[in-house]
């Protein structure tokens, strides 16, 4: 198991519920997770005038310390971490070999 203290991090993350009248996206109540780990990335690439950036990161949330449930309804919602908001791609769940029981899960942001 981990120690929490390697669990420096803390973010939200918002479910996307639906557009309002103005096509604009609503999300709902920020759900805090904390402590958490977030392995964050960037890359670039091209060259010149046509460069472009991608940030695919992981956030990882262990059950033991941040007792959350996190389903397929917050794929497509957002995380904000400090102001710079990431769009969930995946959340995966990871268990326990021998027991089945819940470990952690790893939402693969972009």
């Amino acid at each position: 198991m981990i120690d929490k203290r390697m669990l420096p991090d803390s973010v939200t993350i918002q479910k996307k519920l639906s557009k309002d009248d103005w096509g604009k996206e609503t999300y709902a109540e920020p759900l805090l997770l904390s402590p958490c780990k977030f392995d964050r990335t960037f890359s670039q690439t091209g060259s010149g005038n046509h460069q472009s950036e991608n940030k695919p990161s992981t956030v990882i949330v262990y059950h033991k310390y941040c007792p959350v449930e996190l389903d397929k309804s917050f794929i497509g919602g957002v995380v904000d971490d400090k102001g710079t908001l990431y769009i969930v791609r995946s959340i995966i769940p990871q268990y326990h070999p021998f027991t089945k029981k819940l470990l952690a899960y790893e939402i693969e942001v972009i």
